[in-house]
């Protein structure tokens, strides 16, 4: 009930979010750089790519998992030593132990092995309950590397965070570490197993909380997109300059050279790159944690692909963010240094003149 009152609460919030001024940040970017440049007119970010980035289907992350149960009547007769553990196994046969929520299921085998850990001592070796136990216990120690994806790909928490958002990360947002240590924790724990045990519901509720509660990794995923969208378009716009009509044909500074020379200053060191820099040190720990999972014993394929996807260090979103990122750098220097306007050139004590009214 407390975990419903507090999802209800976030979606009351969810209207009152701030305007989607990341992607109009970098807008206003390109439209700046196309006009300084009479640049062909560029595509727009279309949202509509994002849906590449959609979880798969739950029923395609989902593992298959039979139950392993103690008869009541035997675990009445020999465990009378075991009061915990009793009362562990007649929770879950319970009605609302049937009901468990994939993220409790996890906290519950790892509360229902340490339990028949501390009971195994107290029986004696006749006891015919003492060799179900430990059968039982190895078995639902191989279970844990898949009780683990489930957890996550069963929770409406994990697949909240991992759902791409229709705002990008606003402007100078405060950086959510609640939900990346998180997500750091969660992959920690899947690494851990089977042989440690996951921690009890009281500290695993607290952390798929925390996902549920940002939403910072939709917000991520399409800045990372949108971001990718707009340096390829404007390194396009850089280039293609530079191939056909160069701003400084002799390698001198000229009023073009410096109205560009503004734009760099003023719309991408001025503005767009301290985004940037805000969405690539979010997602490095993001990318890392994802990373992390993907390599935890038992992964689905669908969300190992899906992972993959997102932060695989060959194709994915992140690596695609970073190679964008490192080509509009290197084609404003090639143009800029054409020039000699750029930084530690001569031409860079002039930047930003006669250019601000141009510009717009």
């Amino acid at each position: 009930m407390t975990r419903l009152v507090l999802f209800l609460g976030l979606l009351l919030l969810a209207g009152c979010q701030p305007g989607n001024d990341g992607l109009a940040l970098q807008r206003d970017y390109l439209e700046r750089l196309q006009r300084s440049l009479d640049g062909a007119d560029f595509a727009p970010f279309d949202t509509r790519t994002l849906s590449q980035y959609r979880l798969p289907a739950r029923r395609q992350r989902l593992l298959e998992l039979p139950e392993l149960r103690i008869g009541l009547l035997d675990l009445v007769i020999d465990a009378r030593r075991c009061p915990h553990l009793q009362q562990l196994i007649s929770q879950r046969n319970s009605s609302l132990g049937k009901q468990l929520l994939p993220s409790q299921r996890l906290g519950y085998e790892g509360d229902l092995l340490r339990a028949i850990d501390d009971c195994l001592p107290h029986l004696p070796d006749s006891a015919s309950l003492k060799g179900t136990l430990q059968r039982l216990a190895a078995e639902k120690r191989r279970q844990l590397p898949a009780v683990f994806w489930n957890a996550l790909n069963g929770s409406p928490e994990f697949e909240h965070y991992l759902r791409f958002a229709d705002q990008a990360l606003p402007l100078g947002s405060q950086e959510d570490n609640a939900a990346l240590d998180a997500l750091q924790r969660l992959a920690s724990l899947g690494a851990a197993l089977p042989h440690q045990l996951p921690p009890g519901s009281d500290t695993l509720d607290p952390l798929f909380f925390a996902l549920y509660a940002s939403e910072q990794g939709g917000q991520l995923i399409t800045s990372l997109a949108s971001l990718r969208h707009t340096l390829d378009a404007g390194s396009e716009l850089l280039e293609q300059r530079q191939r056909t009509r160069p701003l400084c044909p002799l390698g001198q500074a000229t009023p073009r050279g410096r109205i560009l020379q503004n734009i760099f200053v003023k719309f991408y060191a001025g503005g767009l790159q301290p985004y940037l820099a805000q969405v690539d040190q979010r997602g490095q720990q993001w990318q890392a944690a994802l990373h992390q999972l993907q390599r935890v014993e038992g992964i689905p394929a669908a969300t190992r692909e899906h992972l993959q996807r997102l932060a695989g260090e060959q194709d994915g979103l992140w690596q695609a963010f970073r190679a964008a990122t490192a080509r509009h750098v290197k084609a404003w220097q090639t143009v800029l240094n054409s020039c000699g306007l750029a930084p530690g050139q001569t031409g860079w004590k002039g930047a930003g003149r006669d250019a601000e009214s141009w510009a717009g």
